[in-house]
């Protein structure tokens, strides 16, 4: 019987440590595409303005360095 205890709650408890392995995994990748859509929404806002001449090369270059950083 104190087997059967035991292979319990270390099946219980496994259990528990993959789920939160899992949810960790999956709000990184969450997390990471939150960053990426915002680093892409920024340089394409920043090219837009080179293009429509508001920002002139230079200040495009430094700019995207520091999105980029």
């Amino acid at each position: 019987m104190k087997k059967i205890k035991t292979l319990f709650l270390i099946t219980f408890f496994f259990s528990l440590f993959s789920t939160n392995i899992n949810a960790e995994k999956s709000n990184k990748i969450e997390t990471n595409k939150v960053i990426s859509d915002e680093v892409s929404d920024q340089l394409q806002k920043l090219l837009d303005l080179y293009k429509d001449g508001v920002i002139t090369g230079y200040e495009y270059e430094k700019e995207k360095k520091k999105i980029l950083n």
